[in-house]
């Protein structure tokens, strides 16, 4: 037999001659990163599709209903054991897909969320989300309360599914036994009261559904327990005191990079509200979107605008901006109220504006659950120099009864007469909101008061100079409460309305353009 040729031998210490079935490049860090971006990517996939399902409102109704309707059929059993319609066999064909289609969605959503949350905090450890950026975001402040909340909804639909299951099991044990038997009676009447817990649980726990979905996953669970008593920014530090860990980072990373889509001259802290004010008018209603991209075309280069705003994949456009305006006032929506008043002296040229030197506005909430609430000072220097001022806040029956903040006001001279909402020529309340907004200052004071205070009661806001001379003092009332009111379900319902706002099209997109 004729040798194809001589053997070669591998001598130790020398390098092999076989082919390496690996590229050169090949790194088995980064092919681990690489698969945990594919799954972290299904699992947000996965999660988004069955959260929007099972948060739809027929599926929310049809998951309080089944149990309400397993128990009638119990009771049925039990009243009329020899009817064909109250046979609990016939019955357990129809209750098993309605209790899969209405409990499973929900179920699988919380699981792959949690799995989402996992993967990405690891992939931030790995520096895989943004180059060069390595953070713990589970170590952060208030993400312990995110997962929290994940595992309250996981905690929920796995009491459901056994509600669910011990009521299924016992119609079926049922279907074996003797109609009209007193074991038969007994095992129908333990499923009346199953069923029912199954309707309750469900009808106490869909608001925790409701949170499901979303395309910002962290934000509608996130509670903002820390935040600046002043907010030097009105509108953008108050957006930043509402995000999430997770989208907090991603903001610094985008107010940093701002600048660069800026025209010469104009200032980062002015371009950033006026920017956030616009988008807050459009969305109100009180500005199209033409009329807001003229008004952003005068800070913003042209080239920009579409990388700023309109690109989908970008953590922060258009709507999504908007969303994150609509979120802050969900949570706060007495400091709007101020910006609303604002808006509303100036157009009309109250006196606030144009006759006195000092602008001092206060907001609080009409109810003060668990007898704390929060107070909304707004404050603007109207004379030509910067002034020291003291704010002194008065909570009869309150920890503490009295507080006082010191601090240094900008000047920010007040047009002459009233102005107009838009105006090419002068300058306008689209000019002057901004001025207002980025040299005022809104103090976010919270109070508290003793365990023995309920009922109607006042607060008072006292304004000093350094001499101690009283500038102004308003007095605000509101209802102080001992448990929870139905503050904490409006605010909710104010949130799932933002999220909508976050969910629709970008204006001057294609499909925005084929819709309209």
């Amino acid at each position: 037999m004729a040798e194809d040729g001589p053997m070669k031998k591998v001598i130790p210490g020398k390098e092999s001659t076989l082919p390496n079935p690996y590229s050169k490049h090949f790194d088995r860090s980064q092919d681990s990163i690489s698969l945990s971006k594919l799954e972290y990517e299904s699992s947000e996939k996965n999660r988004v599709k069955f959260g929007k399902f099972a948060c739809h409102p027929s599926l929310l109704l049809t998951r309080k209903v089944v149990g309400l309707l397993m128990a009638i059929t119990a009771l049925g059993g039990v009243v009329a054991p020899f009817h064909p319609l109250a046979r609990p066999t016939l019955m357990i064909l129809l209750w098993i897909p309605l209790l899969i289609i209405s409990i499973g969605p929900g179920f699988y959503a919380a699981e792959k969320a949690m799995t989402a949350l996992t993967l990405r905090s690891s992939l931030w450890k790995q520096e895989a989300i943004i180059e060069g950026v390595k953070r713990d975001m589970t170590a952060e402040p208030g993400m312990d309360r995110i997962k929290a909340g994940l595992n309250d909804i996981r905690l929920h639909n796995a009491t459901a599914t056994i509600l669910a299951f011990i009521s299924i099991f016992l119609l079926i044990v049922a279907a074996g036994l003797e109609p009209n038997g007193l074991a038969y009676n007994l095992v129908l009447l333990v499923t009346l009261t199953s069923s029912l817990a199954l309707s309750f649980h469900a009808i106490f726990t869909s608001d925790s559904m409701k949170k499901l979905g979303d395309e910002l996953p962290y934000l509608v669970m996130h509670s903002p327990t820390h935040h600046p008593t002043k907010l030097d920014t009105i509108l953008g530090d108050l957006v930043y005191a509402h995000l999430d860990p997770d989208h907090s980072l991603l903001w610094n990373i985008w107010e940093s990079e701002l600048p660069e889509s800026l025209l010469p001259g104009v200032d980062k802290k002015q371009a950033r509200e006026r920017l956030l004010y616009l988008l807050h008018l459009n969305n109100q209603g009180n500005l199209n979107d033409e009329e807001t991209m003229s008004e952003l075309k005068e800070f913003i280069k042209p080239m920009e605008l579409d990388s700023l705003l309109f690109d989908e994949s970008a953590p922060f456009n258009w709507v999504k901006l908007q969303r994150l305006i609509q979120h802050a006032r969900a949570w706060q929506i007495e400091v709007f109220d101020l910006l609303d008043r604002l808006q509303n002296d100036l157009l009309s040229g109250a006196s606030s504006i144009t006759k006195s030197p000092w602008r001092m506005d206060i907001a609080m909430a009409d109810n003060c659950s668990t007898r704390n609430g929060d107070l909304f000072i707004a404050l603007n220097n109207q004379t030509k120099e910067d002034r020291h001022l003291k704010v002194e806040v008065i909570v009869p029956g309150g920890i503490p009864e009295s507080q006082v903040h010191r601090f240094e006001l900008v000047s920010c001279p007040a047009p002459a007469g009233p102005v107009s909402i838009t105006d090419p020529l002068v300058e306008d309340a689209l000019d002057w909101m901004p001025k207002y907004l980025e040299r005022g200052i809104v103090l976010w004071i919270g109070v508290a008061w003793n365990e023995n205070v309920k009922g109607r009661r006042n607060v008072q806001v006292i304004l000093r100079d350094d001499d101690e001379n009283v500038i102004d003092s308003r007095i605000i009332k509101t209802e102080v409460l001992a448990g929870e009111s139905t503050h904490t379900k409006q605010r909710l319902k104010r949130m799932l309305q933002a999220r909508k706002r976050g969910e629709s099209e970008l204006p001057f997109s294609e499909k925005s353009t084929s819709t309209s």
